[in-house]
């Protein structure tokens, strides 16, 4: 039997971001902490909502303990240690973290695709490009850390915007279509008109009364229905299609600028 998590109304949801947890991982301690340093003094650096970790013995690093970070410095050249292969397994369980490969060897750049690189930083460019990689980092980090925060039988749930594709009204209850996340199905009591409101800032766009559309996987919209990246096709409202249409043109223009 299937079993069911059920989303309360009440105190519902809020939104908030949370702390940024940056890991930079090197067998050098001296080099470590000295990027440290440096990222301690960059301007966009907030002690308020982030922190900076090192970690520099050989013998502790593992994909375990990489996976609770979201910015993470990897050298790749770990002595007996090799930080592509690091990587790999961390990504197994963290999907999301944004991934600086520290390096001096060009030559791991095509094994730096299969472990999703964000960058690659040379080590003797560090003063020149650790700012503005730092920077785009962070935004990439704040974009994927948006959560819809829900309390569920008393207890808060924090949900990743960016893991609902779309919600589908099933009667008294409604589905929540997850995407990359630990259920493919979340289920909550909230009405649909209760969720638009919520979740109409964060990207969402109501297409028809039993559907509300995270932008972000809407492919195509037409005026009697829609398909989102996964290949789902979903039923539209023909009677709020230019309304609608003019939503997701403002709301891609956005995502442009």
């Amino acid at each position: 039997m299937k079993t069911q998590k059920y989303l309360t109304a009440g105190k519902y949801a809020t939104i908030g971001g949370s702390m940024v947890h940056i890991l930079i991982c090197d067998d050098d301690a001296a080099f470590a902490q000295g990027m440290a340093k440096k990222i301690l003094a960059l301007s966009v650096y907030s002690p308020k909502s982030m922190n900076v970790q090192c970690l520099t013995d050989v013998n502790a690093m593992s994909a375990g303990a990489l996976t609770k970070f979201d910015i993470l410095f990897l050298d790749i050249d770990l002595g007996n240690k090799n930080g592509i292969e690091l990587a790999r397994v961390m990504r197994k369980h963290n999907a999301e973290a944004v991934l600086i490969l520290v390096t001096n060897f060009s030559e791991y750049a095509p094994e730096g695709y299969e472990v999703d690189a964000f960058r690659y930083l040379p080590k003797a460019e560090l003063d020149r490009k650790l700012p503005g990689y730092f920077s785009d980092a962070l935004a990439v980090c704040r974009t994927r850390q948006r959560k819809v925060e829900i309390y569920c039988e008393g207890e808060s749930m924090p949900v990743p915007v960016q893991a609902i594709a779309y919600v589908e009204s099933q009667g008294h209850e409604q589905c929540l279509h997850m995407i990359g996340w630990s259920k493919e199905e979340l289920y909550t009591r909230l009405t649909m008109a209760q969720l638009e409101e919520l979740l109409f800032p964060q990207g969402f766009l109501r297409i028809h009364k039993r559907f509300l559309v995270n932008m972000a996987y809407l492919q195509s919209l037409q005026s009697t229905g829609a398909v989102l990246t996964t290949g789902k096709s979903l039923k539209a409202s023909a009677r709020n299609y230019r309304e609608n249409q003019q939503k997701f043109v403002d709301w891609k223009t956005q995502q442009i600028w």
